[in-house]
């Protein structure tokens, strides 16, 4: 037990006698977890939840040198862009990037991160998927706005998952 704690204060999370660690709390209680228990919420949460989203991060970041590898390779010859119109294509994809973000990271706090991440990386593939199809400029505009949108709640719904326990 800590020194200065009371029997009564100390609150016990122990798995089959293991030994245990004491840990205090915000409001004056202590909590006792056990180190078996806390090294194998640590494993499950190493080998299951980070590769899932080192992947996602991985596919994001693709996401964010594509459109330059695409200007690279000949976007704007194969889709007759002129003047500003490739800066604003990638522009567009901020503005729903800013403005969905705060709700489909509510949703995801309400409906679980567990829920919420896999659909918006659904959504994100298909509309990297359909910009094969695409003919011309407002297309383009098109795709980018909901990659915009699909993308937004990434980044905070993952920071979300790493801090809840």
């Amino acid at each position: 037990m800590q020194k200065g704690a009371s029997p009564e204060d100390v609150k016990s999370i122990e798995a089959d006698g293991g030994e245990k660690a004491i840990a205090p709390t915000t409001t004056g209680e202590t909590y006792t977890i056990d180190p078996k228990a806390e090294r194998a919420l640590v494993w499950k949460f190493d080998f299951r939840i980070l590769p899932v989203l080192a992947v996602m991060y991985l596919f994001n970041s693709l996401d964010k040198s594509n459109l330059g590898n695409a200007k690279t390779a000949g976007l704007e010859k194969t889709l007759k862009l002129t003047g500003n119109q490739y800066n604003t294509i990638l522009s567009v994809f901020f503005v729903p990037y800013v403005l969905t973000a705060p709700f489909l990271g509510i949703l995801g706090k309400k409906y679980g991160p567990s829920k919420v991440l896999p659909l918006m990386m659904f959504s994100f593939g298909c509309f990297t998927l359909l910009v094969v199809a695409v003919k011309n400029f407002a297309g383009l505009m098109t795709i980018r706005w909901f990659l915009g949108m699909s993308e937004s709640a990434f980044f905070p719904l993952v920071i979300y998952v790493s801090l809840t326990p």
